[in-house]
């Protein structure tokens, strides 16, 4: 999802290297996270009945989980890309403070409550900048253990057996661990198979079959289940009936994510460009959102209405990724960071091997 500036001319070169398929179906999943944060409020409210909340179980089943594991496929070059520190600091580390600060202010002007900032405390969804941060210095290690998405998995399992502190938003880092290693280890080859058109009919059966699953158990099933933030014990359960839900959660998730990737379009679209400034769209889409959740008409909201701010949901995505809305905010999403960072003298840097575009994810 970390991007190259907008303001920047890509090279021919650059341009024959993208893939517009992972741009597709990063375009998707985060018109799907913009979706799914409008939907929070109307939900709690109890507007769209049981429609909107089997909508919101499948959304909220793989939209991160895809994102997790497009992040760890472009993390692959990481341990020996060129000035890695200067990356996480200016692509991650810097938007996070910026964010996550803003965030917290526009949110003590919208309550009329003073409230007080911790950076070690994620607010809003600025926690995913945070939980990429932490698996992409943890990349090494994956790439030597065996069995490396197993491991994750069983560390996904297991951290919902006790309460995490929620200082750096740790329950859910290491609940999408699994994928973000999926991404990392897979070999491209395999995640080709996706691209058939085999798969592709079957990534649709398992979409459809999700949905119907979903509105099955819509309001039968805590939604926290699907949030991945909360321990056994929060959500009211025993160790071992926790550690079979959480099992059954991740293979669903697991196979959702598959699905989805499948049935996304490898061939250039008309919102591939979009795809390649998925970064700006998380990152700014709250602000609307956050407004229309403190304002007492959107809890009214139903039927036709909610499809209406669906759609809304998809424009903004698409304007938030646009070129203007770029070029205006790169200063927050992709600050420049060289004024913090010396000169390194060219007889003295070491060579590397080149890098595979990690720009892309």
């Amino acid at each position: 999802m970390l991007l190259t500036r907008p303001s920047s001319r890509p090279t021919t070169s650059a341009i024959k290297l993208r893939d517009p398929y992972f741009d597709n179906a990063k375009f998707l999943a985060v018109t799907l996270v913009v979706i799914g944060h409008a939907w929070e409020p109307l939900r709690y409210a109890g507007a769209g009945g049981r429609t909107l909340e089997a909508a919101h179980l499948l959304v909220y089943a793989f939209h991160l989980p895809v994102f997790s594991l497009i992040c760890g496929y472009f993390s692959r070059g990481f341990p020996t890309g060129r000035n890695r520190t200067r990356k996480l600091v200016s692509t991650i580390v810097a938007p996070y403070l910026l964010f996550s600060l803003g965030y917290t202010a526009l949110a003590g002007l919208l309550d009329g409550q003073q409230r007080g900032w911790d950076p070690f405390q994620p607010f809003y969804l600025t926690w995913f900048l945070l939980a990429l941060l932490i698996w992409r210095l943890s990349v090494p290690l994956w790439l030597q253990i065996k069995r490396p998405v197993l491991v994750a998995t069983a560390i996904s399992v297991v951290s919902g057996f006790i309460t995490l502190p929620t200082a750096l938003n740790t329950a859910q880092v290491l609940s999408f661990l699994p994928f973000f290693v999926l991404g990392l280890t897979v070999r491209p080859e395999r995640l080709a198979l996706l691209r058939r058109r085999a798969a592709r009919w079957i990534g649709a059966a398992v979409l459809v079959v999700g949905a119907g699953v979903a509105y099955l158990v819509a309001g039968n099933v805590d939604a926290e289940w699907v949030h991945w933030r909360r321990s056994f014990a929060q959500l009211g359960v025993t160790i071992p009936a926790g550690t079979g839900f959480s099992v059954v959660a991740l293979a669903a998730a697991f196979a959702l994510t598959l699905a989805f990737l499948a049935v996304v379009p490898a061939r250039g679209t008309w919102f591939s460009g979009y795809g390649s400034a998925t970064m700006y769209a998380y990152l700014l889409h709250g602000v609307p959102i956050m407004w229309m959740g403190y304002q007492s008409w959107y809890y009214g909201l139903d039927g036709w209405q909610i499809i209406g701010v669906t759609a809304g949901c998809v424009a903004l995505t698409v304007l938030l990724s646009s070129r203007p809305v770029r070029a205006v905010t790169a200063w927050a999403v992709e600050p420049r960071m060289g004024w913090l960072f010396r000169d390194v003298p060219r007889h003295v840097a070491a060579p590397v091997p080149p890098e595979p575009d990690v720009s892309q994810a």
